[in-house]
């Protein structure tokens, strides 16, 4: 998989042309436009690591465990601004790129043809979102887990076996969905190729690998004091209860499986994606006889997981993320097809679909912001954010939900009350970015607030009791005297956060309606 020092010297031009596009593309499109909830969603959890409130033992999360602490490093590095969590999400989309290129260089492509795949998968893959998110987050690990997979079988490589483990760990770290089915599909292959090759030496590797991996994650746990109940419940449990909600189409689910089964949804939106499986399907079940082991391990292993993402896509609540799964396809098939005698012509076929979707899906996404749902949205109306603070440098802001301008208003007169009120402080907002640009700890509750059972327990939830001591827990040992409310028009209620807390009392205040309130903690009267 990795190349040996005199070729990586003759191929770095390349190697780095295709982070810088992959970096570029990224940074352009993350500074086109916000969604709140989706954003920001990892500054502030990240710069609370750096301050020592830690996720799942002092806040609740419920994915991007990872995501999280690659924030605070990130924040950490480059300082408290919109740039370094930019360079985050950048990051990762040229790790994925880069990775995607190592690969297809295993299977003896044309330089030009890899390189063509590698910048249209960086050009579908984190561009979409902008911002860090931990579906593609998850996403990329699990690709990289595929990916180490298949060339630690064909080269039968020690090293990769080894490596292979903890990139898995990384990727359910990021997003235990779709991770988790990735894993079943990847170790169902793992045990029949034992199994059928019996190299040991290779099995006592991937062993190691993942003993040690679990050793270190447990050894994490420890010095950061994070008790294993609470991963348990965060991370597991209340995830699962989300998705028995939306298999099952559970009447409070967000979304359910059973809604999205339709023409529409299955073949409309993902058409390219069916393009390009359908007939690698075709290729994989006519070659499979030939014995061609590598190649046959290849087809199946990318179409199972093409699959799982493809079922995953469809119980999240989220936008399409899995465009980059075209390119993907689309190599794969160039491979099975190098390995036959067949009409240059469909090769071009392939490359003009790949090129097709990658600038279709370019201008829809990255660059009218379908994912953050301002694709009908007049986006000369954006506003540079930086006028409500110096470290939104480069961000156009525009959102669905209110003008920019009243928006930015309201941000900025709550982030000079926050900032002149000494008091310890708890802050509940969307507008996951004050404790970061202030350099304050706002003791923050969540990352997501959402009254649904889809982003933390409610009232109704099996798992409120435990949810509802962590809060209790958080606000008791930081001495918070006030809780602020932020949020776009009626969005955050206050009558649904007093429900968090045990025996504590408030007195409220509304500073900006329907939009900005305080509530100071008070002596309950007997």
């Amino acid at each position: 998989m990795f190349l040996k020092k005199e070729k990586l010297y003759k191929e770095i031009t390349v190697l780095i042309g295709i982070s810088i596009y992959s970096y570029f593309i990224n940074w352009q499109s993350g500074n086109i436009g916000i969604m709140p909830i989706d954003s920001f969603g990892f500054l502030d959890t990240g710069y609370s690591i750096t301050k020592g409130h830690l996720p799942i033992r002092d806040f609740w999360i419920f994915t991007g465990l990872l995501v999280d602490y690659m924030e605070a490093l990130f924040l950490f590095l480059f300082g408290n601004n919109w740039n370094s969590h930019l360079a985050h999400s950048s990051f990762i989309n040229i790790l994925g790129a880069i990775g995607l290129y190592f690969f297809l260089k295993e299977y003896e492509l044309k330089s030009i043809h890899i390189i063509f795949y590698c910048l249209s998968f960086a050009t579908l893959c984190y561009p979409l979102s902008g911002t860090p998110f931990a579906y593609i987050h998850a996403y990329i690990f699990s690709m990289l887990a595929i990916f180490i997979l298949l060339i630690a079988i064909k080269k039968k490589n020690s090293y990769l076996w080894f490596l292979f483990p903890y990139v898995c760990f990384f990727a359910f770290l990021s997003m235990q969905t779709p991770t988790a089915y990735i894993l079943i599909i990847l170790i169902f292959f793992i045990i029949y190729y034992f199994l059928k090759e019996r190299n040991f030496k290779n099995l006592k590797f991937f062993l190691y690998g993942s003993i040690t991996s679990i050793l270190l994650f447990f050894l994490f746990l420890l010095l950061t004091k994070t008790p294993l109940i609470n991963f348990i419940y965060q991370y597991i449990l209340f995830p699962i209860t989300i998705g028995e909600g939306r298999i099952s189409s559970d009447e409070t689910a967000y979304i359910g499986l059973l809604d999205q089964l339709n023409l529409k949804r299955i073949f409309g939106e993902f058409k390219f994606i069916h393009f390009l499986l359908f007939p690698l399907i075709f290729l994989s079940l006519k070659n499979f006889k030939k014995n061609n082991k590598n190649l046959n391990i290849l087809n199946f292993v990318i179409i199972f997981s093409s699959i799982a993402f493809f079922f995953n896509q469809l119980i999240t609540a989220n936008q399409i993320y899995i465009f980059s799964l075209i390119p993907i396809l689309a190599a794969v098939i160039h491979v099975n097809l190098n390995k036959s005698k067949i009409d240059p012509k469909i090769f071009y076929l392939i490359l003009f679909v790949v090129l097709f979707a990658s600038i279709k899906f370019h201008l829809r996404f990255n660059i009218d912001r379908k994912f953050h749902d301002l694709e009908n949205i007049d986006k000369t109306k954006a506003v540079q954010a930086n006028i409500i603070n110096e470290n939104f440098k480069n961000l156009k802001w525009i959102s669905k939900s209110d003008q920019p301008n009243n928006e930015l208003k309201v941000i900025k007169e709550a982030l000079k009350v926050i900032d002149n009120d000494n008091r310890e402080k708890t802050l509940i907002t969307h507008y996951q970015f004050i404790s970061t640009f202030l350099d304050k700890s706002l003791n923050i509750l969540n990352r997501w607030y959402l009254w649904d059972n889809n982003t933390h327990p409610t009232e109704n939830h099996k798992y409120f009791e435990f949810y509802k001591s962590l809060v209790d827990k958080n606000i008791k040992k930081n001495k918070v005297k006030v809780v602020y409310l932020l949020g776009q028009k009626n969005e955050i209620n206050f009558k649904n956060v007093k429900n968090y807390f045990t025996d504590t009392c408030f007195k409220s205040k509304t500073i900006i309606p329907y939009r900005f309130s305080m509530h100071e903690i008070v002596k309950c009267k007997k």
